[in-house]
């Protein structure tokens, strides 16, 4: 687990995730063009919190907790947000 991972997934506490999977997929992605710096993280977060939102308000909310990490630390972000009973259905 790199150091940046630990801090997205501390930034991400405050949604009360049931489920989070941080996935680094930096080593995908290096070199390519516009990247000047942070990595590529791809991460599953289920909430309740989450229930009666849109996909937009939901990753509104994810990117709003890393905030501070996708200024330097984070590149990319591709977030799967789900409420239980979504996530349940595509276990």
């Amino acid at each position: 687990m790199t150091d940046t991972t630990v801090k997205l997934e501390k930034a991400l506490e405050h949604l009360n995730p049931t489920y989070l999977e941080i996935q680094d997929d930096s080593a995908l992605h290096a070199g390519h063009a516009g990247n000047m710096g942070g990595g590529h993280y791809t991460i599953t977060i289920v909430s309740e919190l989450f229930e009666g939102l849109s996909i937009i308000k939901r990753h509104r909310l994810v990117y709003d907790a890393a905030k501070i990490l996708l200024e330097k630390e984070i590149h990319a972000l591709s977030i799967n947000a789900k409420v239980p009973s979504e996530f349940k259905n595509n276990k």
